[in-house]
């Protein structure tokens, strides 16, 4: 079975079931055994942070008996609580594993960039106080792009090599200027190290308040709140 499901991680401490904290692995698992009786082994296509959101976690896992997968789906969304949802499910093809058999994966992160705290967006997105100069990030974006060891990121969990094939880092004002202007940073990625979205774009934001150049390593530039990252596709 394959489900996609959205969450917002605000009250999660992130995706991974654990013995203590309420995960979205631990509610989901819970929701399965109330409508099947089953428990099986789920299996994400990423593990989102403590406070990071999704609008398109893939889950695979396998059931002893047939069930259909819009059932599944409306039986499930009953019983879930309300900072999550399964958007999809269907039957996954013979050999699926939602980590291993993604091609692609695609996250974002939110800033508000603006001088006044935020009521609305303070779980949703990082705000940044002083002026960010949108140029200056595409420009240090551009460097970081194509297939490279991208170590100084983050880490690989099962300390495996760093290299991956970052394709794009997009960086787009949602809104221009003035009260509650924001910033997207779009990233794309055959695969994510550790903590990479929220260092690159911790470091992004360092280039575009000036402390430091485009052309200057990661090393010592601030990692993103987990706020703002939001896990928004992944591509099979």
């Amino acid at each position: 079975m394959r489900l996609v499901l959205e969450y917002d991680g605000t009250d999660f401490h992130g995706w991974q079931a654990q013995p203590a904290g309420r995960t979205v692995a631990g509610e989901l698992s819970r929701a399965i055994a109330t409508i099947t009786g089953e428990s099986p082994r789920l299996i994400a296509a990423g593990r989102t942070d403590a406070g990071a959101h999704s609008l398109g976690q893939t889950v695979s896992f396998e059931l002893g008996r047939e069930i259909a997968p819009g059932r599944l789906m409306t039986g499930l969304n009953a019983v879930l609580p309300d900072d999550v949802a399964v958007v999809d499910a269907d039957i996954a093809p013979a050999g699926f594993h939602a980590r291993f058999s993604a091609r692609r994966r695609r996250y974002r992160y939110v800033v508000e960039n603006r001088e006044a705290r935020s009521a609305v967006l303070r779980n949703h997105a990082w705000q940044v106080k002083s002026p960010l100069d949108v140029e200056a990030m595409r420009q240090a974006a551009g460097r970081l792009t194509g297939r490279r060891d991208l170590g100084a990121f983050g880490k690989d969990p099962a300390g495996r090599n760093t290299v991956r094939n970052l394709e794009a880092v997009d960086v787009t004002p949602l809104a221009a200027g003035g009260v509650g202007a924001l910033i997207a940073f779009d990233l794309s990625a055959d695969a994510f190290l550790y903590g990479m979205v929220r260092r690159i774009v911790g470091f992004l934001v360092d280039v575009g308040s000036g402390r430091r150049s485009a052309g200057d390593a990661a090393a010592g530039a601030r990692v993103a709140p987990a706020r703002g990252l939001y896990q928004m596709a992944v591509e099979y």
